[in-house]
């Protein structure tokens, strides 16, 4: 009983954190709103991502006469950064029954949620990073910012897992 209760709990904390995130964000209780619930998390995971390239390819014409090791590597987390994009826009929505099961566990949708939640966490860390140009010349900012989008790679590879397989 106290198990469904903490669930229940970390869910909706889960859920709030995400709606404070994303204007208009239903969530995944209803059916009916499934798909434009996660096409709406996946917009804003986009829009973010651009946000972030845009501001990365920014210090990088600005470091063009800088090291040229430094920008090799905002060269490649560049990059990494257009995979993780493309992966997140052009993901099917396929016919899982994630979309079409009735109700969904607590347990369950609270696991989405933790990790969407955990993706976003990490999108705002790599924003704080970018947003200093100064220390991305500094190779302990680079590595955190491919540790983070490993991480970010990783969490939304699990969240289509999980999607594919509800309960």
């Amino acid at each position: 009983m106290d198990e469904k209760a903490n669930a229940a709990g970390s869910q909706s904390d889960w859920f709030a954190a995400l709606t404070a995130r994303i204007p208009g964000y239903t969530g995944y209780q209803d059916t009916d709103q499934r798909r434009i619930a996660d096409k709406t998390v996946r917009e804003v995971m986009v829009a973010k991502i651009d946000d972030l390239r845009d501001a990365l390819a920014d210090v990088m014409e600005q470091a063009n006469d800088a090291e040229t090791s430094i920008v090799d590597d905002l060269s490649k987390i560049l990059r990494t950064m257009n995979e993780l994009r493309d992966k997140v826009e052009f993901l099917g929505y396929g016919d899982t029954t994630f979309f079409s099961e009735s109700s969904l566990d607590t347990v369950y949708l609270s696991s989405i949620y933790q990790l969407e939640t955990r993706i976003y966490d990490n999108l705002d860390e790599l924003e704080t990073a970018i947003q200093s140009p100064k220390d991305l010349g500094r190779r302990e900012t680079l590595k955190e910012i491919r540790r983070r989008l490993d991480t970010i790679s990783q969490d939304f590879a699990a969240r289509k897992e999980k999607l594919k397989s509800p309960q």
